[in-house]
């Protein structure tokens, strides 16, 4: 009987095996609930620019008295994923919301969302930049700069601080922060036409020069971006990188990219957790920038690009083309992990026009349909009813969520603890 038994459990064995030779493997998707950190958030705006706040695991959603954003503002998340930065350029003013979102490294806090009373006043607000809790803004109207702490904004009297007077010249200009409490800022050639300035120069806080380069020029400067470490712009050129050690240099651009039009980076893209940048020039792609080696090297190269942003912690490079296929690179390889046509998104190509510098500077802004933790990515679909969560490694969808009723645009707030 024991022999039976034993020949019987070696043929159940053998068939096991058999049939997993043939089928495909099944692979099980983490639990999106349990992975998900519980202080993300996903800020969706209605028809009417009233803001609410959706948590994807509960599924709770809130929408406090406040007032409205203003419908023509462009909103932008802070480095911290607690603060919406909502700058209305027209009118010349910046606004601050705070989610209540509260970080403390291994948990964090909830309190009553709320507008800030400060509020930021000067002609043409328009580059947004935010590095290690440090938003910096640049004025198109005067070239100024609008520099706001998140550590201060709690604080009683808070107010943003506006530099002037920096001899950069009247243009469509970027500023960002880096370590030692510098600034690299964007500045025009006299007697240059055109609205884009030529140089970057390191100043301090109260607009002294601390360190410039006169060899280290392009014919238009558009776009930067800052990881404390380094500061990237965007150039016809090359990319001019400045560094917190004071040293600003140019990295040229290799082949395929050119100075000529949408053949060079006018958007760059950085998080503070990551090393490298990456830029986009219309008419050839996406490309990789390492300012500690000088290499910039292509990643997806295509002129059928619709939008591109990083994940919240930036281990992850998401890219949706024209006729909505998203791909995922892993930015410490490069490599990619996923592609798949997203069905549920919507085209947003429309929003880009005008000018080349308009176009860069729109895909500067938040992606109004998609958007990313570190380790899912949230789609809304093309009739705002649902909200499509994937799995950034594999995108396959993990879940599915009812969109409050006249959601037209979402951002992801908060941070990670997972």
């Amino acid at each position: 009987m024991k022999k039976y038994y034993a020949f019987a459990s070696a043929l159940l064995f053998a068939s096991l095996i058999g049939c997993q030779e043939k089928e495909d493997p099944i692979i099980e998707e983490p639990n999106f609930g349990e992975t998900e950190s519980e202080w993300i958030r996903l800020a969706l705006w209605n028809e009417n620019s009233k803001l609410g706040m959706l948590n994807p695991i509960s599924e709770d959603f809130a929408q406090p008295d406040l007032s409205a954003f203003s419908a023509t503002s462009a909103n932008y998340v802070t480095s911290s994923g607690r603060y919406i930065v909502s700058i209305e350029r027209a009118e010349g003013n910046v606004r601050f919301f705070d989610s209540g979102l509260e970080n403390h490294s291994d948990h964090g806090h909830a309190y009553a969302p709320k507008w800030l009373s400060a509020t930021a006043v000067a002609p043409l607000p328009t580059h947004f930049s935010s590095t290690s809790g440090n938003v910096i803004i640049f004025n198109d109207g005067d070239g100024s700069i609008t520099l706001a702490r998140e550590s201060n904004m709690e604080a009683p009297g808070f107010s943003p601080t506006v530099i002037s007077d920096l001899g950069n010249g009247v243009h469509h200009g970027a500023a960002t922060w880096l370590k030692g409490n510098k600034l690299a800022v964007t500045f025009k050639d006299e007697g240059t036409t055109g609205t884009l300035p030529q140089r970057v120069k390191l100043l301090g806080l109260t607009g002294d020069l601390i360190a410039e380069n006169a060899e280290v020029s392009v014919t238009g400067i558009h776009g930067d971006a800052s990881n404390g470490d380094f500061a990237v712009f965007g150039g016809t050129e090359g990319v001019i990188v400045a560094g917190s050690d004071d040293q600003i240099k140019l990295i040229p651009n290799p082949s395929p990219l050119q100075s000529t039009s949408g053949n060079w980076m006018g958007t760059i893209k950085a998080n503070d957790n990551i090393n490298k940048f990456y830029g986009y020039a219309s008419q050839q792609g996406i490309f990789e920038i390492d300012p500690v080696v000088n290499t910039i090297k292509p990643i997806f190269l295509s002129n059928n690009i619709n939008t591109y942003f990083l994940s919240a912690d930036g281990g992850y490079l998401i890219v949706q083309t024209k006729d909505n296929v998203v791909k995922v690179f892993e930015t410490s390889s490069g490599n990619e992990l996923a592609s798949k046509t997203v069905i549920e998104a919507e085209n947003v190509s429309a929003r880009i026009g005008g000018e080349e510098w308009e176009h860069y500077r729109i895909m500067s802004e938040e992606n109004p349909v998609l958007t990313a933790s570190e380790n899912f990515l949230y789609v809304l679909d093309v009739d705002k009813t649902k909200i499509h969560v994937r799995n950034l490694k594999t995108l396959n969808t993990v879940a599915v969520m009812d969109a409050p009723s006249g959601t037209v645009n979402l951002a992801r707030i908060g941070f990670q603890t997972k």
